[in-house]
């Protein structure tokens, strides 16, 4: 009795530990924020998919090169956006004047560049930004301005630092008049701190964050033992009912994102993608663990409880939904199922990294919807060498699952006896 009690103050302790974290406001913001994103994401690995195709005329080609590269080729400016909405969405404050103001201070911070031209009458030129830095190298630099810009644009208001116009003004004018004194000190701000970094051997923010975060950040993020930990770590959270991808993902998307998107880029450009480990290659690669699962509460288990939830979660599972099965089984606080739960995606990835250094599995660089079935997921990311990893994969599974669902099953079995 004693055990069962500390066994459940642990569980809740963890659970409120990780719901407070998970709930934190600039946790919560980068997370909506990075799902913000997805659409634009998807549609440009699809434009993406299209140009990698062989037998697509060279008119498809170019059409869908251009959809990529205002897509994949701009993703800081969609992820300032996102976060921008997303930390006003926080902060409850008005959505345009924030984003309006961040997507200002962003250029601000960004080097624009003397580019000459050779014309008929002369030489010309033009200021240019270098669109590496509205890519995935600006990404960080997106996240920081959205959020410092949103925050600081929200604290203007609710301490009343702002015009006020007279009642009888339309709220719409007022609103506007609203923005100019937060608008004007938040960009004034980061003008000077544009300054001050050019005064560096940085010589800009986006050097500046590129070298001392993002590159560290990347080297981490390549290690497959980082990729790893934090998809166990996110399946053993489960264990105790909680939303493990709900706290893995903040980290995931900062450690893997930039260079799936820098694959993408690379791909664009003609070259080779270089980033094995990246968020496209996990997210397509974690592994098929809902479909195995309910394959064997149908075809393998034997009690009236497990086959009932199986078929309940065979076609949900098709699509990646696992709950029915997590709170059905259950598998929440389940300690025979915690092993497999734990190991499942950790034995799914490196069955793809090994297939990707071995030269079977090409590098990924395109993003699409997780919850497309497994097989035709794998085969969009990495043609037909992704979908035979991925029924691979489902193999795996269904074997590492085998003797714990045996036990499982087994118990409910004599239950249901029992009750007869």
């Amino acid at each position: 009795m004693a055990a069962s009690n500390d066994k459940k103050s642990i569980s809740q302790r963890l659970t409120m530990a990780m719901g407070r974290f998970a709930s934190a406001r600039y946790v919560k913001v980068i997370s909506a924020g990075m799902m913000g994103i997805m659409p634009i994401s998807l549609a440009g690995s699809l434009f993406m998919i299209i140009t990698t195709l062989d037998f697509m005329p060279q008119p498809v080609k170019e059409f869908c090169t251009l959809g990529s590269t205002v897509t994949l080729n701009l993703i800081a400016i969609y992820t300032l956006i996102s976060l921008a909405v997303a930390m006003a969405n926080e902060c409850k404050q008005e959505i345009l004047p924030p984003v309006i103001i961040s997507f200002a201070c962003f250029l601000a911070v960004t080097p624009i560049e003397k580019m000459f031209a050779e014309a008929v009458e002369g030489a010309k030129t033009a200021n240019v930004i270098n669109i590496s830095y509205l890519g995935s190298r600006g990404m960080f630099v997106g996240i920081i301005v959205a959020i410092a810009a949103t925050r600081a644009y929200a604290y203007f208001i609710d301490k009343n630092i702002y015009i006020r116009m007279p009642a009888a003004v339309p709220k719409g004018v007022s609103k506007i008049f609203q923005a100019i004194v937060p608008a004007f000190c938040i960009l004034f701000f980061f003008l000077i701190v544009d300054r001050i970094i050019r005064m560096t051997p940085f010589e800009n923010m986006h050097d500046l964050i590129y070298k001392i975060l993002q590159i560290p950040l990347q080297n981490l993020g390549g290690s497959i033992i980082s990729a790893c930990i934090l998809y166990a770590v996110s399946e053993f959270l489960w264990f105790f009912g909680i939303h493990g991808s709900n706290v893995s993902n903040v980290f995931l998307n900062a450690l893997f994102a930039t260079q799936a998107y820098e694959n993408a880029e690379a791909v664009l450009a003609g070259d080779m993608p270089r980033h094995v480990i990246n968020m496209f290659f996990l997210e397509s690669f974690k592994g098929p663990r809902a479909l195995a699962i309910a394959i064997l509460l149908v075809w393998y288990c034997k009690s009236q409880h497990m086959k009932s939830i199986g078929k309940v979660a065979i076609i949900p599972s098709i699509f990646g939904i696992t709950e029915p099965m997590k709170f059905g089984i259950p598998m929440v606080l389940n300690v025979w199922l915690i092993i497999p739960m734990t190991l499942a995606p950790v034995v799914s990835i490196l069955i793809a990294y090994a297939a990707t250094l071995a030269g079977f599995l090409p590098i990924v660089s395109a993003n699409v919807s997780r919850q497309l079935p497994p097989l035709l997921q794998g085969f969009l990311v990495a043609g037909w060498q992704g979908a035979l990893i991925q029924l691979l994969q489902l193999f795996a599974i269904v074997a590492l699952y085998i003797p714990f669902i045996y036990r499982v099953d087994k118990e409910a079995k004599e239950k249901e006896n029992g009750a007869q």
